[in-house]
């Protein structure tokens, strides 16, 4: 399948199919509009792209944006690190849904149309301390608009030297930080405001530790006991008992 001279991606051709299929599903079950729902295919997706910094390169990156001189560009970057808020999510945050007291940050516009509450960390809520102000109303950013802040970006991206960096890899990152340090996929699933693990999924393989965890609450299952016999003739034994034992049976 193509738009006009280029092929379409998987992505291209799942979505709309998607949709078909929730209509075709709606009009089975609610409205009785069809007896089935036929059989919809969808095509391989690639898994998405993941990029995460390591904390030498996040240290690098915050650098580079501190001497960028736009200060609200750190707390911006800050702020994503440790919250994981898409970007529009943060420019788009005011201080009538930030609630220190309780320690969240209530969203109420998300991509995903579901209000949300992101918990605060210590270094989360430092950013929004030092941006606070007896005064403070509105936008917790000065401007809502990216290009506020792009120029500055990419001299940071530039001068710190992280390399194939985008401004949403900072949602990668804390995804990936949480995992490495023992948050589960539902705990990341939940905090990045994702419908699905499926999202999440890509995040797996950075938790090996997790796995060795889960995996070892096998040991012992069995009793100690019972262990199988592996001399044989050469070895011990074992093995001529076991082929006397058969020869009388026989």
């Amino acid at each position: 399948m193509r738009r006009g001279t280029r092929p379409l991606s998987p992505a291209a051709i799942n979505r709309p199919l998607a949709l078909l299929r929730h209509m075709l599903r709606l009009a089975a079950r609610e409205w009785d509009a069809v007896k089935a729902v036929p059989y919809i295919g969808r095509e391989k997706e690639r898994q998405g792209r993941l990029r995460w910094l390591t904390t030498e390169e996040a240290t690098r990156l915050l650098e580079g944006c501190r001497a960028s001189r736009n200060l609200a560009l750190v707390d911006l970057v800050e702020l994503a690190l440790y919250t994981g808020m898409r970007q529009s999510e943060l420019l788009g945050l005011t201080w009538d849904r930030v609630d220190r007291s309780r320690g969240v940050v209530l969203l109420e516009d998300t991509k995903s149309d579901r209000r949300r509450e992101i918990p605060l960390n210590s270094p989360a809520d430092a950013v929004l301390a030092r941006r606070w102000k007896p005064e403070a109303t509105g936008l917790v950013f000065s401007a809502d608009n990216w290009n506020a802040y792009r120029s500055a970006w990419e001299r940071a991206v530039s001068v710190s030297k992280v390399a194939d960096f985008r401004f949403h890899d900072l949602r990668h990152t804390f995804a990936s930080w949480s995992v490495q340090r023992g948050a589960t996929l539902h705990e990341v699933k939940d905090l990045l405001g994702h419908h699905s693990l499926a999202m999440v999924l890509r995040y797996a393989h950075l938790a090996p530790e997790n796995l060795r965890s889960a995996v070892s609450r096998l040991d012992g299952v069995l009793p100690a006991t019972i262990q199988p016999q592996h001399n044989d003739s050469t070895t011990g034994t074992a093995g001529s008992q076991v082929r006397a034992g058969a020869s009388r049976n026989y």
